[in-house]
């Protein structure tokens, strides 16, 4: 019996499949096909990468609904549909942000509709066990959709300076080093709650700095503000604490050891 991974389009999910694992492909919020995938597949253990990534978006009317779909209902069915081991994705954005980084026993207690939507989908996933929630945040790495480092990359590219907040704080994520944790985290059939999740706590400020460093442009380029882009609501003082996952011996990397990596992906789009 093998591991199925969800949402296997998206850059974690198609990483998953890289390292062998196998797509469940279905609608996670329709039942009948994910039962039918199940059956097909029949797996000893699901990945659930399907999501509603979109965090501005979910403030609309229309995207609270599909967010909701995706991140609280799709879970729920896909766990309730299946009695084998469950990992499930989720994120720092469960928390307010207002004393963090947070460890794996923080009550959360999320300030935007996407952190609501995710929150709903933890307590989904907990609906059998056995059950692993994983949260992380900030992820960057290899894959066809640009993320803030290679945007970040792209803009110094050009010389010019770009302003990014010193009031924002997160745990920048490299996308295999998170898969390499959460197939570390599976095989030692941990349940509950994990973080996994880059070993540094930077604001973006700080994060922008040491990507252009890694890339060898002028970190000077990178300019302070206190203004930060995006209609919904982020937690300012986030990140996430992995003491857990190291203790476990689960492997956690910083945010050198990533981007050293993501320079091998310099072409990409």
């Amino acid at each position: 019996m093998t591991v199925a991974v969800t949402g296997a389009k998206g850059r974690l999910g198609s990483w998953f499949l890289g390292q062998g694992l196998v797509p469940l492909d279905c609608d996670i919020t329709s039942r009948d096909e994910v039962r039918e995938a199940i059956e097909l597949v029949q797996p000893r253990a699901i990945i659930n990468c399907a999501a509603w990534t979109d965090v501005d978006g979910a403030e609309t009317e229309e995207g609270n609904d599909g967010a909701i779909k995706a991140n609280t209902h799709g879970p729920g069915i896909l766990r309730t549909s299946f009695d084998g081991f469950f990992i499930h994705i989720s994120t720092g954005y469960v928390f307010d942000g207002k004393s963090g980084p947070y460890d794996e026993n923080e009550v959360p207690n999320p300030i935007s509709a996407y952190g609501w939507s995710k929150l709903g989908g933890e307590a989904a996933a907990m609906m059998r066990q056995p059950s692993l929630i994983i949260r992380t945040l900030d992820l960057y790495g290899p894959g066809e959709k640009t993320d803030f480092a290679r945007q970040i990359r792209d803009v110094l590219e050009l010389g010019a300076p770009y302003e990014l907040p010193t009031n924002l704080y997160g745990s920048p994520t490299y996308i295999p080093h998170l898969a390499e944790g959460v197939l570390a985290a599976e095989k030692m059939g941990v349940t509950g709650i994990l973080n996994i999740a880059g070993s540094a706590v930077l604001s973006r400020h700080e994060w922008g700095k040491q990507i252009a460093e890694a890339f060898g442009y002028d970190p000077e380029l990178i300019e302070p503000t206190s203004k930060i882009k995006g209609v919904a609501p982020r937690p300012l003082r986030g990140g996430l604490k992995v003491e857990k996952a190291v203790s476990l011996g689960v492997p956690i990397y910083g945010p050198p050891e990533g981007l050293d990596d993501l320079a091998e992906w310099r072409d990409d789009t």
